[in-house]
């Protein structure tokens, strides 16, 4: 997805994201793809499924402050269903960014594969959609 509709889902999906926190999840996108890291919409993709994947298993307050927390720290996409559990298990986001920076912080194998099959199945909806629109 782009920019514009990765704004417009996560607001969607999080209704008490904050302005500050999505410019920077934007931001960031932007200079991971800048320096060949990954491409926006890959991230964009990505990130928008592990925080539906968190609102499901740990409720939208934690996905909505781990979204949040990016006005401090953003975190990776791949780091946010191990972030989640950390937050559900009373860690502060201060303890979680420590973690994470000094030791990433990955998801249980269990978490990446339903990660993995859960965009997978959201890109091929997304293209379904587009290609639909296409035809129209």
């Amino acid at each position: 997805m782009q920019k514009n509709e990765f704004e417009v889902m996560v607001k969607e999906l999080l209704p008490d994201v904050t302005a500050q926190a999505m410019e920077k999840w934007t931001q960031y996108a932007q200079e991971l793809e800048q320096d060949g890291t990954e491409k926006q919409s890959d991230l964009y993709d990505a990130a928008y499924v592990e925080l539906q994947l968190i609102k499901e298993h740990q409720g939208e307050p934690t996905a909505a402050s781990l979204f949040n927390y990016g006005e401090q720290f953003v975190f990776n996409y791949f780091e946010l269903r191990g972030a989640a559990a950390k937050l559900t298990e009373g860690w502060t986001m201060e303890q979680i960014r420590d973690y994470t920076i000094e030791n990433g912080c990955d998801p249980t194998e269990e978490e990446y594969r339903e990660s993995a099959q859960a965009l997978q199945a959201f890109r091929s909806q997304q293209e379904h959609t587009f290609s639909g629109e296409m035809c129209l």
